[in-house]
């Protein structure tokens, strides 16, 4: 499983390790928020993929979770979030 994170202008996919980097953040207060998508497999619901024109079985999880944390960015500092996902 690998994350994507957008924040605009600023864009990131974890590594191997499940950490990701944003560079040349200006300074201030901000609120990330890791969300999931859901634990467990509830259901399958039939969806059309339109790139191969087929019908194809989408899994339904169960209700999403998130967690959210304040990091302030000082100037030209490393400044480090940090979130264990769980159920």
């Amino acid at each position: 499983m690998n994350a994507e994170m957008m924040v605009h202008p600023y864009y990131s996919v974890t590594d191997e390790s499940g950490k990701l980097r944003f560079t040349d953040v200006p300074p201030a207060t901000y609120q990330i928020v890791a969300w999931h998508e859901g634990w467990t497999v509830l259901d399958k619901q039939k969806a059309f993929d339109v790139l191969t024109e087929r019908e194809v079985q989408r899994p339904v999880f169960t209700e999403s979770k998130a967690w959210e944390k304040s990091v302030t960015v000082s100037g030209n500092q490393t400044s480090v979030v940090n979130f264990a996902l769980g159920k």
